[in-house]
């Protein structure tokens, strides 16, 4: 976007976009969408993402590039939710910590050589042709799906449900939590790219490195969770991850040497990411079994709206390279505030839940 002349205010518009219509109608899409076959539903997910990423290759219109955005985000949504909620279903609780962090732990790998690829390519083949690439993979997995058997919709997602004492805190904890960790990620997390290069003038291609390098500790990290888990357990190791990340964030703040910037990024990184599927299962393990598409789908909003509205913050507070400070400053608050919130979850239902 940077190549195409696109304004710091713009470019964090069209990531607003995006996150907005991953919070919105992505949800709207899922809950519509719910009784439905999900292996139909993540057919037309990757086929039209495939189909959109060359939108936005050909189609380079401000205006266009929003509303391109925004679509992306809505389907991207729908195929998270649509997949959690699969893997919901169809795994044993005593299995689902090795399943999700199995899952994870792939899915990052994947991105690793994502990263090394595509970085390297837009360098030298340019950008146009990397973007079409990885259309084409999408276009490509959309077709793969067709392999897996049929996994039947929920017709009853709707539904009326109650909540005991112990699941209305594990989900107000859910609530919060994605509010906080949405806020603080969204100022900075979708900017990697250009705060790499405005702080240290870094090519596409070495970043993408940073990228896999951070995904990849991520992967082992989320492999090594599951001993973690069983010898310290899951929210013991979700507060310490939570609550180291805070220092961390505070020394990217006023770091400007590119080895130890990096450094600090990649750690941060994978703390915050190789627990995710720790607390998706700890979450949804303690919630009714008909609440868990619509309850994902409500994290998803408030988490991807807390990021929308950051990520359109990101355009008015860095107007420069110092400017970086302020911005990680104010992203450090939010994520000791979920330290703090995890610390209370803790207090208040460790002996109480799975």
């Amino acid at each position: 976007m940077r190549r195409q002349h696109f304004t710091n205010a713009q470019i964090s518009a069209i990531v607003s976009s995006n996150l907005w219509g991953s919070a919105i109608f992505g949800l709207i899409l899922a809950v519509v969408l719910s009784k439905f076959d999900k292996r139909r539903l993540l057919f037309f997910s990757n086929l039209s993402m495939g189909a959109l990423m060359i939108l936005r290759v050909v189609i380079l219109k401000f205006p266009m590039q929003l509303f391109f955005a925004f679509i992306s985000g809505a389907i991207s949504s729908l195929s998270g939710i649509v997949l959690t909620a699969t893997l919901l279903a169809k795994t044993e609780s005593t299995k689902r910590y090795s399943v999700f962090g199995s899952q994870f732990s792939i899915s990052m790998a994947a991105n690793v050589l994502g990263n090394i690829l595509g970085g390297t390519m837009a360098d030298r083949l340019g950008y146009s042709f990397s973007l079409l690439f990885a259309a084409i993979l999408q276009l490509c997995s959309a077709f793969l799906i067709q392999k897996i058997g049929n996994v039947k919709g929920d017709r009853h997602l709707l539904r009326g449900f109650s909540l005991d004492t112990v699941q209305k805190r594990v989900f107000s904890y859910y609530i919060l939590s994605n509010v906080l960790v949405g806020f603080g990620a969204g100022l900075f997390l979708n900017f990697s790219n250009l705060m790499f290069y405005d702080l240290f003038g870094l090519p596409l291609g070495s970043v993408g490195l940073i990228m896999a390098s951070a995904q990849l500790m991520t992967a082992l990290g989320s492999m090594s969770s599951g001993f973690l888990q069983r010898k310290f357990g899951t929210i013991r190791v979700l507060l310490t991850c939570y609550t180291a990340v805070v220092p961390l964030m505070l020394s990217l703040s006023f770091t400007r040497n590119l080895v130890a910037f990096s450094s600090l990024y990649i750690v941060r990184f994978m703390l915050m990411n190789m627990v995710n599927p720790s607390f998706t299962v700890l979450v949804f393990s303690n919630l009714p079994e008909q609440m868990i598409m619509s309850a994902n789908g409500f994290g998803n909003l408030l988490n991807n709206s807390s990021r929308a509205l950051a990520a359109y913050l990101y355009g008015w507070i860095v107007e420069g390279p110092r400017d970086y400070t302020k911005l990680l400053l104010v992203s450090t608050l939010f994520y000791a505030l979920n330290a703090l919130l995890t610390w209370w979850f803790k207090k208040r239902l460790g002996k109480l839940i799975s």
